[in-house]
């Protein structure tokens, strides 16, 4: 007996919705037709009907099917949009794997955002997708434009800046001054007045694209880094004295005769840190006199809520946007020469070979006798000390001395020291250059003296019990330093590589490199199989530099954590118990960590936007780099006179290349050509890009890649 036919339905409005609630899952077009028995004019209906609840929420599209919302599983995060334009969206509940989310898919959504989205379950399992429904918050509140042309008066047409943000705007110019083609504008989104055409209204003009100051103002404001400070906390800095007052010095150590210098670069105003350094019969005697904010600044206070804020000062080439007014930062809490200045300092005694002796930590008053700069200290250890410096040699001699045990102890226990410059930026009659910064000892000999002094914060903390922020940073993963051996083992280091890659192993393979071809590709590749430095109350101590205990107390200034700490030793010199338990530092130590991550890509950003101004100019010119990684898709290559890379695309080369991942190479394999970490060549300067914030090279010849690999035997 033949099976009973199926009896259609009518098709209406509510038989769809009835039949996507009974079938719990999303259903594909074509079974919607053959519910309803659909010819061709009625699929054209339906067709329609659906579209029309799309767009009105009612239901939601997944592929070439359509759900109810109540029917698909959903999920909350934040979304991580590519430069490619694909998205991510990064669950709220770690222990979710991120959400694939295509462009057509965004539903509005802009990047950083925190959406709602529902799962395509008609996807395979390991390959899901989403679509977001909603938008929970704004992550962007101030939207930056590039002015297109002028539409009529005070009516311009504009694109965001950020290449991630597909859609165009017309913004009203009417509260401020006329901009010009090409101007970046700061504007507020009203409302979506079309698919893909938002209204704003403009906030400021940052200024013409390609200055450096309006690149800055654009990065300032793409990540949210604050230009002003509340008028609560300006109202407080302008309450405090001008100098210490004699009552501030009570119950304090008075190091005012004391020949404390400090040592800082040459532009620096903020200067949180002064040393002394005395050879002694049995050793060294080592002081380290930070600047005692704390004292200024009571907890809860508005310039301690507008810190905590910030969670670091923010440095650009042109600019800074300090944790505190410039009244504390630059003035009372700086410690300028030959004025008294409040300071908590840490006393240690070395022995002659470096091994430290009990510190004694203690709040005093000092008066720095010099504000040297870390060229003037290196000339004078070199052999040419100035007027400031002659009469100081003698302890500069001795600080040298120190430093330089310092630094044969830690290689001894393990540390890892690339000692790799950083970017510098200068700006000389609107000509942007970006070079690598030369480092000096007199650099590290600071450095040292900087760890060494928060290592016994660190210590003399944690032997009490106290709850305080450390500095930790945890070891590598297995599988990443497994990953490094085998990269390795493919190097002309094979014969020289440790059993186990621990620190010790880690540095060795540092020290076989130095001074090898490659070198630069060893300590890259070591670099990255290196977790991220952060905050935690929790003691893991610091792999990196092999400390067992580690804390930042040195810059209260700049950083929120080192002031927790001052905090925290203040508390136990006068007696007084912890304010905070574990999980209300812990809650800090996450906020201060995502804001040094915030801190950390701006300045990467602006980095990149500087070497595309100073590159404009030069496309075409033949240079040469380093590769600095590789992909299946190209190969970055980082400049040899500028620290700044660009990407290789394999699209514009003369072969087919296999990408092997533990070689880190790419094999030609027509030519037989290689392209790997380390390798040093010429390349030609192809295209730089604001908008996408990309520089682009390719090799000389211009030749052009073959359209299909060759075959394989």
């Amino acid at each position: 007996m033949p099976p009973k036919k199926q009896t259609s339905r009518k098709f209406s409005k509510k038989n769809l919705l009835a039949a996507l609630r009974e079938s719990g899952a999303p259903l594909p077009s074509k079974n919607i037709y053959g519910l309803f028995d659909s010819d061709a004019a009625l699929k054209k209906v339906i067709k329609s009907t659906l579209a029309q609840m799309v767009e009105g929420g009612e239901i939601v599209q997944m592929g070439k099917s359509y759900g109810l919302l109540d029917n698909l599983p959903r999920m909350t995060g934040t979304l991580d949009v590519r430069r490619s334009g694909v998205g991510y969206l990064i669950c709220e509940d770690r222990r979710q794997k991120d959400l694939f989310i295509h462009p057509s898919n965004f539903g509005g959504a802009w990047p950083g955002d925190r959406v709602v989205a529902v799962i395509d379950t008609t996807r395979k399992k390991d390959a899901p997708e989403g679509r977001i429904v909603e938008v929970l918050d704004r992550a962007t509140r101030e939207l930056l434009v590039r002015v297109s042309r002028r539409i009529h008066q005070d009516s311009y047409f504009c694109h965001p800046t950020d290449s991630r943000m597909p859609f165009y705007t017309v913004v009203d110019t009417s509260d401020i001054p006329n901009p010009e083609k090409g101007d970046i504008l700061s504007v507020a989104p009203v409302e979506e007045q079309e698919k893909g055409l938002w209204r704003c209204t403009a906030l400021r003009r940052l200024g013409e694209e390609r200055d450096l100051a309006t690149q800055e103002l654009l990065v300032k404001t793409s990540y949210s880094i604050p230009e002003e400070f509340p008028a609560a906390a300006v109202r407080q800095a302008e309450t405090l004295p001008a100098q210490p007052t004699p009552e501030d010095w009570a119950g304090r150590n008075d190091l005012r005769k004391l020949a404390l210098v400090t040592i800082d670069g040459e532009t620096a105003k903020d200067f949180d840190d002064a040393v002394y350094v005395e050879r002694q019969e049995n050793g060294y005697r080592l002081v380290v006199a930070i600047a005692d904010v704390a004292h200024y600044v009571p907890e809860g206070s508005p310039l301690d809520l507008e810190a905590l804020a910030r969670g670091n000062s923010y440095y650009f080439p042109l600019s800074v946007e300090p944790m505190f007014p410039e009244a504390l930062s630059n003035g009372l809490c700086s410690l300028r020469p030959l004025v008294p200045r409040l300071a908590m300092v840490v006393d240690t005694p070395y022995s002659l070979d470096g091994e430290p002796g009990t510190p004694r930590l203690y709040n005093a008053v000092i008066m720095s006798q010099a504000r040297l700069t870390y060229n003037q200290v290196q000339s004078a250890l070199d052999g040419a000390p100035d007027q400031d410096t002659a009469p100081l040699l003698p302890m500069l001699r001795d600080a040298e001395e120190l430093a330089k045990l310092f630094m044969q102890r830690r290689v001894a226990r393990g540390c890892l020291d690339f000692d790799i410059p950083e970017a510098q930026v200068r700006v000389i009659e609107d000509i942007v250059s970006v070079h690598a910064g030369t480092r000096l000892f007199s650099h590290r000999l600071i450095e040292e003296f900087m760890i060494a002094a928060n290592e016994r914060v660190a210590e003399y903390l944690g032997s009490k019990q106290r709850i305080f922020p450390y500095r930790i940073h945890p070891q590598p993963d297995e599988k990443k330093l497994e990953t490094l051996l085998r990269m390795l083992s493919h190097t002309s280091l094979v014969d020289r590589l440790p059993r186990e890659l621990n620190q010790m192993g880690l540095q060795q393979v540092s020290h076989a490199a130095k001074g090898t071809d490659i070198e630069y590709l060893v300590n890259r590749l070591i670099l990255r199989t290196m977790m991220q430095a952060q905050y935690s109350p929790d003691n893991d101590g610091h792999y990196g530099l092999a400390s067992t205990a580690y804390c930042h107390f040195t810059s209260p200034i700049r950083r929120y954590a080192d002031l927790l700490v001052h905090r925290s030793l203040k508390r136990l010199l006068a007696g007084e118990p912890e304010k905070m338990g574990m999980e209300q530092v812990q809650g800090i130590c996450e906020g201060i960590n995502a804001l040094e991550r915030k801190a950390m890509e701006a300045e990467r950003e602006i980095q990149k936007r500087s070497a595309i101004l100073a590159l404009e100019g030069r496309i075409g010119e033949e240079m040469r780099g380093v590769i600095s990684g590789v992909a299946d898709f190209g190969f970055w290559v980082e400049l040899i006179d500028m620290p700044v890379d660009g990407l290789v695309r394999l699209a514009n080369l003369d072969d087919y290349y296999i990408f092997d991942s533990e070689r880190q190479d790419l094999l030609g394999q027509r030519t037989g050509k290689t392209f790997g970490m380390g390798q040093t060549l010429n390349v030609i300067l192809e295209a730089v890009s604001l908008e996408r914030v990309e520089i682009n090279f390719t090799l000389p010849g211009g030749a052009v890649k073959a359209e299909s690999p060759p075959a394989r035997g």
